[in-house]
């Protein structure tokens, strides 16, 4: 129940949810276990379904999933993303100081970890064929990003700007990292 209302904070009030984010002071685990543990499910879970059961575009065609391959490929999406986030969060708060904030690994990391919530949410409609382009919806999470870098980095609203561009641009290097490796490492395979 605590994370559904996060949840509906985070996405209808970004401002006052990084409020109450900012005075609870989480811990890198209690972030994971309530929270980035259950949501990072969604991207593999809806992929895996909606391949298995719909298919996937294929250069031949639609073509369908195996359950064996697809189960490896959401494996190895969710576990994969689990530590990426975390790299993600100490790029974050390494360029922190350089933007007049502070580097915090801790807060980095539940700035990364409750900003990629809509992306999360988002990813639900690749369990429908034809909806999987509603993944747009994720991009909202630059603007919760962007209402709490100041008060989780203390980056000043002056360079936070700046800063959450280089945040998108390090999220979308960082996904396509995490794309190529479980492509590499488990193929869509029919």
């Amino acid at each position: 129940m605590k994370m559904l209302h996060r949840i509906r904070g985070l996405i209808l009030s970004p401002e006052d949810e990084w409020a109450v984010i900012e005075s609870e002071g989480k811990t890198v685990p209690q972030v994971y276990r309530e929270y980035v543990l259950l949501l990072a499910l969604i991207p593999p879970f809806a992929g895996f379904l909606g391949g298995y059961l719909f298919g996937f575009g294929h250069a031949t065609g639609l073509a369908g999933l195996s359950l064996q391959s697809g189960l490896l490929r959401a494996a190895l999406q969710y576990a994969l993303s689990l530590p990426l986030l975390y790299v993600v969060a100490f790029v974050l708060s390494s360029l922190a100081p350089h933007f007049d904030g502070r580097s915090d690994d801790t807060r980095a990391l539940t700035l990364a970890a409750y900003s990629y919530t809509p992306a999360w949410l988002a990813a639900v409609f690749g369990l429908a064929p034809g909806l999987r382009w509603l993944d747009v919806l994720g991009f909202y999470g630059v603007l919760v990003f962007y209402h709490g870098l100041p008060r989780m980095l203390k980056v000043p609203k002056e360079n936070a700007d700046v800063f959450t561009l280089a945040a998108l641009v390090l999220t979308i290097a960082t996904a396509a990292l995490h794309a190529w490796i479980v492509r590499l490492a488990a193929p869509w395979s029919l």
